[in-house]
């Protein structure tokens, strides 16, 4: 589960978690936008449901809240089933993207980093025997289509898990491309950001930079982030 500091604690980090995740899964920053992919994509739509759900259960009391919930939890569950995950509530930080219909399965004790890519078939589990000895994924990290992360492990930021990689150790090394079964480093010096686009800080650019860099690869937008120094080489 995520630090109290990194989870959705005020309306102010409500708000920026949705910017951060408007961002993430390539939505157009227009009401019309943001209307047409929560009525027609089911995986943004589960992200918008998931933070609602994080902010009542986070920062709301009394019977409103209660009432709130009463609604609330069973559309977050039954919005989870229908896209095939099973995600329990303050474990993604903001800006984290799953790019697929299910399977996504995390253990509530996991925490993932704000900004990673998550895809089809990625599993975050406890040690043997163990309820919430579950990993805990730095930010800006890139999950595998099937990747698999099980124990009391650590990932640093900026770590790339390739396809169908099982993960059991910790790793320390930032920008590292882990690989295999089990998983080692096979290469170190990697940009994750040819990978991913760093959501929290493109949601702080200016409406029109966000428009200019909407549906832009990944490594156009770094590129561009570069260049106008928000990133460093």
């Amino acid at each position: 589960m995520l630090d109290s500091k990194d989870r959705i604690n005020s309306k102010e980090r409500y708000e920026f978690f949705k910017k951060a995740d408007v961002v993430a899964y390539s939505v157009h920053p227009s009401f019309k936008g943001k209307l047409r992919s929560f009525l027609f994509n089911l995986s943004y739509r589960f992200i918008r449901v998931l933070r609602r759900y994080e902010y009542v259960l986070n920062c709301k009391k009394g019977l409103l809240r209660d009432l709130e919930l009463l609604f609330l939890a069973p559309y977050y569950k039954h919005i989870m089933v229908k896209c095939g995950y099973h995600i329990s509530p303050n474990v993604l930080g903001a800006g984290c993207g799953i790019h697929c219909l299910g399977p996504v399965i995390m253990n509530g004790g996991v925490s993932i980093g704000e900004n990673t890519r998550i895809h089809i078939g990625v599993h975050l589990g406890t040690g043997a025997g163990y309820a919430n000895a579950a990993p805990k994924v730095g930010r800006n990290c890139y999950l595998g289509p099937g990747a698999k992360l099980f124990g009391n492990i650590t990932l640093s930021d900026c770590t790339v898990v390739g396809a169908n990689a099982v993960v059991n150790k910790s790793c320390d090394k930032s920008n590292v491309l882990l690989v295999g079964v089990p998983a080692a480093v096979k290469k170190e010096g990697v940009n994750v950001f040819d990978f991913i686009i760093p959501c929290t800080l493109v949601a702080q650019l200016s409406r029109e930079e966000q428009l200019l860099l909407y549906h832009k690869p990944s490594q156009e937008v770094k590129k561009y982030l570069v260049e106008k120094g928000y990133l460093p080489e």
